[in-house]
């Protein structure tokens, strides 16, 4: 892949639309719940809607899942996803359909699947949860967006801060983050105001230059690197030269493991604010509810795809620099969908 080259909205490899995006998940996850989450930030745009699309209620949102007393998923319910698609949908601009486990497809409905995305109907997205990419059809696989997500196991880890003596609210912010070696321990420890945190931070990067932004985008405080990152997504939002030009060249000069690291961190931020949307205002996170207002979420699903991309090309040693302006280019939105 060209690294220099960027993909249009929702695109594949080869640079052709895409009525499908795999998100590859790890084994702990709900995937139902997960899969919901992410099917509301595609149809939604209301509390009101995005809870019946959690709950599983959303009439725009089609679940594929496996009948009651069998554990695969036939070529029947495939069939009725395409007469579903011929009617409009009822309070969103397009129809998703979820399949939380898209492995438990036959070898007939993966292959009728097939046949909807060579031909997608107009207004149809397709949301696939697996574990590999080996598990599913490999010309499913070459037709859709392909997205890694870096998710801990939140519920546990909510617990335990929970008994370290965190607020609920806080506990479950925490175990959000993306968290290195050591640092869950250091926060179990010794535990933190996480509100006089996000206030601290606020100040200390409202006026920070792009230098100190991205040392503590690369720091080992885990609150401090999240709010750096937000900042940076911010920044790129608001077409910031600054960061086209200087952070650039900064992030360029550090090693490869640095600067996959600083996107991968960066894919769990944006992510975070997808998947839970307005939560983390509840703890009074500006930065968050700013990237939210400049990007929207039709930009975070763009930016999400272009940072895999950007991981993606870094693994098989593109230019680097060139890989990060696309990057900060498509946040910008000149890029995806132009």
């Amino acid at each position: 892949m060209n690294s220099n080259a960027t993909l249009p909205s929702n695109g594949t490899p080869d640079g052709s639309q895409a009525a499908a995006t795999i998100y590859l998940v790890s084994r702990s996850i709900n995937r139902l719940s997960e899969g919901r989450r992410l099917a509301s930030a595609v149809v939604s745009t209301c509390e009101p809607d995005t809870s019946k699309a959690v709950r599983g209620i959303h009439p725009d949102i089609i679940e594929l899942s496996p009948p009651e007393g069998k554990e695969r998923i036939g070529i029947g319910q495939v069939r009725e996803v395409i007469r579903s698609a011929q009617f409009a949908p009822v309070q969103s601009k397009c129809k998703v359909c979820l399949i939380a486990n898209a492995e438990a497809l036959t070898v007939e409905a993966a292959n009728a699947l097939l046949k909807i995305l060579e031909e997608p109907p107009r207004g149809l997205q397709f949301i696939l949860l697996a574990e590999h990419p080996s598990d599913l059809l490999p010309t499913i696989v070459s037709r859709s967006r392909l997205i890694r997500m870096p998710i801990a196991s939140i519920p546990q880890l909510t617990a335990r801060l929970i008994d370290a003596s965190y607020a609920p609210p806080q506990a479950d912010w925490i175990a959000r983050l993306m968290l290195r070696d050591g640092e869950l321990d250091a926060l179990l420890a010794a535990p933190v105001d996480v509100r006089q945190s996000l206030a601290n931070t606020a100040a200390e990067l409202a006026n920070a230059d792009i230098r100190a932004t991205m040392e503590a985008a690369l720091s080992g405080t885990p609150i401090l690197r999240r709010q750096a990152l937000l900042t940076f997504l911010t920044r790129m939002a608001t077409c910031d030269a600054e960061l086209l030009t200087v952070g650039i060249r900064l992030l360029a000069s550090q090693t490869r493991e640095v600067i996959a690291t600083f996107l991968h961190d960066s894919l769990a931020v944006a992510f975070d604010l997808i998947r839970f949307g307005s939560r983390s205002d509840s703890l009074s996170d500006p930065l968050a509810a700013q990237v939210r207002q400049a990007m929207g979420m039709d930009r975070l699903h763009e930016f999400c795809f272009a940072l895999d991309d950007a991981h993606r090309s870094l693994a098989v040693y593109g230019p680097v620099e060139g890989i990060l302006l696309s990057l900060f280019l498509t946040s910008e939105g000149e890029t995806h969908g132009s």
